[in-house]
């Protein structure tokens, strides 16, 4: 749809409609009349042509107490918009153009039955053969991706491959990544140095889902000490911002 279509006349019953049913999709529980009536600012004999359209073609459901939520057709449509938020295919804008902004590595992680691996890795035009490419599998506790999935996926997702890759280290070390997580989660980014290829630092961001789940995880790889990933340095906010505007393009709401 072009901007001509969006600011072009509209038909102002349909807009006011689908105001509506966003109204009551962001209440999240079953409403009555008055109360849908109250939080639409729209007149009881108004409101209800619509919500008798509604029900009857399955937007809407109605129950024994008379009171409105959302129907089944309304979620098959939500179901169908979600399977068309492709990762890839949503995200590879904002990675483009963030390999264009800071001039490094940058990749997409996601999560895959052994853990992390690469689904799209674009390189800079300074690159440095890393051995690494799209389709490469990653340690979950030593890549900066793999520790992003452990801290935002759920525990039981995780920990068998986590305890897999520890049951070799020792008390101190445990404890110090578990630290180092504790960090991840608080700061929103993961830094490692060496951990999987000496002198050089992978940078990654959560992406997440229109469930407000992890989907991805942004990743920046460059040499080690050339760019400054402190927090609140300008190449870690336009990361933190670049992995915002995929999780937007996914569907999450911040």
């Amino acid at each position: 749809m072009d901007n001509t279509e969006v600011k072009g006349q509209g038909i102002q019953s349909v807009e006011l409609g689908l105001g509506i049913l966003k109204r009551i999709s962001a209440e999240r529980r079953p409403l009555t009349v008055t109360e849908i009536s109250t939080i639409c600012g729209i007149p009881k004999s108004k409101l209800h042509k619509y919500l008798t359209s509604f029900t009857r073609s399955g937007f809407l459901k109605k129950s024994r107490d008379l009171k409105y939520s959302l129907g089944t057709e309304l979620i098959l449509l939500g179901l169908k918009a979600s399977e068309q938020l492709n990762v890839q295919d949503s995200t590879l804008p904002y990675l483009i153009k963030l390999r264009e902004d800071i001039n490094e590595t940058v990749a997409l992680a996601i999560w895959g039955e052994n853990g992390p691996f690469f689904l799209r890795w674009e390189e800079s035009n300074r690159a440095v053969n890393l051995g690494i490419k799209a389709g490469s599998q990653v340690s979950v506790t030593e890549s900066a991706p793999g520790r992003v999935f452990t801290v935002y996926l759920p525990k039981e997702r995780t920990q068998h491959l986590f305890e897999k890759e520890m049951k070799d280290k020792n008390t101190e070390d445990r404890e110090q990544l578990i630290s180092e997580l504790d960090l991840i989660e608080i700061k929103g980014f993961s830094v490692t140095t060496g951990t999987v290829l000496p002198g050089i630092t992978a940078i990654s961001c959560p992406v997440f889902d229109l469930n407000g789940e992890i989907a991805a995880a942004l990743t920046v790889v460059t040499m080690a000490e050339v760019i400054d990933y402190s927090e609140g340095s300008e190449c870690i906010m336009k990361i933190k911002k670049t992995a915002l505007e995929m999780s937007q393009a996914l569907g999450y709401k911040s």
